[in-house]
């Protein structure tokens, strides 16, 4: 049995300490010890053992308005980007992440150490532990600032009443449409929400809006033994929230047999 370290215990971490567990090993989780807001926008696109049902809590029914060169020249600011308009365009099994979640808060919240990682604190756990997983943005754990950039794209998502009728429905609305300025709209495990990347001034008044970056790419190599898990500590476009479930998985067994 190996001891562990996985930083951060937003959802990405937690799901990394359940791949740690179901192993066999031991995690120790160090981060602040705040629980993470889980923006309406985000589902499981595949279930995780022991945290979700075998079969999906549902069905996502995605809807496309525009054009898909809209769509990405809305998003980020180039026409010509890839996106997952081409993706999407059906039903789609969805496990619900808050539940996830929350399943697993409750059985790893003791096992957090509450600490806040920088530099000097990830020297002393990577000697002190066989194997470091961190899910936090891979920002955090850059040494060489001079020389790594990290593309990404600001968004604001708002929360809205969830429409009566579509209450028990899982909806995603892609608009490429110029004449508005949100790109996404969705309805996702009882949250309805909007989001957009040029938000109308009254959002930035808001408190209740919330404020993040996409993650895209980035050529920060730092610290290249510890596992980056889940789409910001790999700072990836393209990495899924049950993606950090499954590199942990792959990577303990690989690292640690």
């Amino acid at each position: 049995m190996s001891e562990v370290a996985v930083l951060g215990c937003g959802p990405a971490g937690m799901f990394a300490t359940e791949a740690v567990v179901q192993a066999g090993h031991t995690p120790t989780i160090f981060s602040r010890k705040i629980r993470s807001v889980i923006p309406g926008s985000q589902y499981l696109h595949e279930g995780i053992p022991g945290l979700t049902p075998q079969y999906p809590d549902n069905c996502v029914q995605y809807v496309r308005m525009g054009t898909p060169e809209g769509y990405a020249k809305k998003v980020y600011g180039d026409e010509k980007r890839r996106t997952g308009w081409e993706a999407y365009s059906m039903l789609y099994p969805s496990w619900n992440v808050v539940n996830a979640y929350d399943k697993a808060w409750e059985r790893y919240e003791n096992l957090i150490e509450n600490a806040t990682v920088d530099q000097g604190f990830l020297k002393e756990i990577v000697n002190q532990f066989d194997l470091v997983i961190t899910t936090l943005p891979a920002p955090v754990l850059c040494n060489d600032g001079a020389h790594h950039h990290f593309a990404g794209t600001p968004f604001w998502i708002k929360t809205l009443p969830v429409p009566y009728a579509d209450r028990n429905k899982d909806i995603v609305i892609y608009n490429g449409l110029e004449t508005d300025h949100w790109y996404r709209w969705s309805i996702l495990s009882g949250v309805c929400s909007i989001e957009s990347t040029s938000p109308p001034p009254e959002w930035l008044e808001d408190d209740t809006v919330l404020e993040g970056r996409k993650a895209e790419t980035t050529n920060c190599d730092c610290w290249e033994g510890v596992v980056r898990a889940g789409r910001w500590a790999e700072w990836q476009h393209g990495v899924l929230l049950h993606d950090a479930f499954r590199t942990a998985e792959i990577e303990v067994a690989r690292r640690l047999g």
